[in-house]
């Protein structure tokens, strides 16, 4: 095993629930054009540094994707009633490293490891 912290580009891709993940280890901000929000930490499962846009208008972010900008809602900001992206979504490893048995097909880049963020 390696050190904590750092990223283990050895570990095979294998879709893996890593289950709940201390809050703590993330952080959210603002995209910079304000259409959403950027959640960063590590994998817990290979360490590495991920890094994911979810933008407003998005299932799963609390606007009902097209009709959010119908109506105005979900397009550069985050509705009062609307859940926190940190912890209302299913967060993938985009760790940007193709690990070994990486299929060539996935749509993100990383180990394969799912996890959910909680307080």
């Amino acid at each position: 095993m390696t050190r904590a912290g750092r990223h283990d580009h050895g570990v095979p891709y294998a879709e893996v629930d890593a289950g709940d993940v201390d809050a703590a280890l993330f952080t959210q901000e603002p995209a910079p054009d304000g259409r959403g929000v950027i959640v960063s930490g590590r994998c817990p499962r290979c360490h590495g540094t991920t890094r994911t846009l979810f933008p407003w208008a998005r299932p799963g972010t609390g606007s009902k994707g097209g009709l959010g900008r119908l109506f105005g809602r979900g397009t550069t900001s985050r509705a009062e009633d609307e859940p926190e992206p940190l912890l209302a979504e299913v967060h993938l490893c985009e760790c940007g490293h193709a690990h070994p048995q990486c299929p060539p097909d996935t749509q993100y880049i990383g180990c394969g490891a799912s996890w959910r963020i909680r307080r």
